[in-house]
């Protein structure tokens, strides 16, 4: 029996603060839909924008320990076909696009209402709305995110029941 090896214990934290953090950012946004963005509500607007470009640090961060530590990293897992290498592969890869992209595109939706200049001291901007195709965009964008984490973590157990092999001990804390 092949001994799973660990992540290296910096990569488990940054994966495990993610996964927590995606989790109170989208339900954050999903009760964001009931305000108004203005200078009443900003606070709620901010706290989920914050914790997104957070998620968006840590993603490069974390693409970073793993560019550099690679010989740390524990053994690519046996993949049962060409289909399935290339498959979770593309998902691993989706998923960090999408930690990436997802938050840039909510700074940028913010950014262009203006609305950073009242956390600089100023005024909040009168006019200050989100233009509908970046909002289209970033709710897109978190949609397929979640769609690949759901993906991401039923492949974990999926791979355990084929081959009996748990993937959860490379990325325990414990």
């Amino acid at each position: 029996m092949m001994h799973m090896t660990k992540y290296p214990k910096s990569l488990i934290f940054i994966h495990w603060l993610t996964f927590f953090l995606i989790l109170i950012i989208f339900y954050i946004g999903l009760t964001l839909e009931d305000y108004e963005f203005n200078a009443a509500n900003m606070n709620r607007f901010r706290l989920h924008a914050i914790l997104g470009v957070t998620v968006l640090i840590l993603t490069v961060i974390r693409a970073y320990v793993r560019l550099t530590k690679s010989d740390q990293l524990p053994p690519k897992i046996t993949y049962y076909s060409a289909f399935h290498k290339a498959f979770v592969v593309s998902v691993h890869y989706l998923l960090y696009i999408f930690l990436i992209l997802a938050p840039l595109i909510g700074f940028i939706m913010v950014y262009q209402t203006g609305a950073l200049t009242y956390d600089l001291g100023g005024p909040f901007p009168t006019d200050a709305e989100f233009d509908a195709g970046l909002l289209l965009l970033h709710q897109i964008a978190v949609f397929i995110l979640a769609a690949l984490i759901v993906v991401h973590v039923a492949g974990v157990f999926i791979y355990k029941l084929k081959t009996g092999k748990s993937l959860l001990s490379r990325m325990s804390i414990f």
